[in-house]
């Protein structure tokens, strides 16, 4: 296990080897620094990541694939939609993702060779796809916190007041065809 370095503008890098797993799978424990955090937070487009801890445990799957399952829980501030103001966030986001090599048989299951794609909603997700022996955590933590972000943040009790943008509200409601009348040219008889 170790960390990467994200030179490519990849904001959170966490690999793990994918050979040799121990039977009783091995722990995958890490809390994201400074840097990271503040990558992570402009990747997000958030405000701040005040804290990142991943406890995880990759097993193996099958033949040949890697299980990993555990738990990401993040403080993270996101802008009010309503006030901007910062909000504070707690997350404690279950994570559950299945990994297989490039050459396995098991990956025609994540890129089946039809046209069509199945999905079960209810099912679990097909496994992701991975080159070489290493895993790289750090995108699909990310994806992990961002799907359990606010996507409207606002405070308790916070809402949107009504707000009349009429330029001269006691002229009272024109209707559109109303408006529209006015436009017709007005016949021999001075009707419109």
């Amino acid at each position: 296990m170790n960390r990467a370095d994200n030179d490519d503008g990849v904001a959170l890098r966490y690999e793990i080897s994918a050979v040799k797993l121990p039977r009783d799978g091995m722990a995958v424990r890490f809390e994201a620094d400074e840097r990271e955090r503040a990558a992570l937070a402009r990747q997000l487009g958030i405000v701040a990541v005040g804290s990142l801890k991943v406890d995880l445990r990759a097993t193996p799957w099958r033949r040949d694939g890697v299980r990993v399952e555990g738990s990401i829980v993040a403080r993270v501030q996101q802008e009010s939609v309503v006030s901007l103001e910062p909000l504070d966030r707690a997350i404690d986001e279950a994570f559950r993702a299945v990994f297989v090599p490039e050459g396995s048989k098991l990956a025609r299951i994540a890129a089946p060779s039809e046209h069509e794609l199945h999905i079960d909603p209810e099912g679990d997700d097909p496994p992701e796809v991975f080159q070489g022996d290493r895993i790289d955590l750090g995108p699909y933590i990310a994806e992990a916190l961002v799907l359990a972000l606010d996507p409207y943040p606002r405070a308790e009790g916070e809402a949107f007041d009504e707000v009349d943008t009429d330029p001269d509200p006691d002229a009272g409601r024109r209707s559109a065809f109303g408006a529209l009348s006015s436009l017709v040219a007005p016949d021999d008889k001075g009707n419109k």
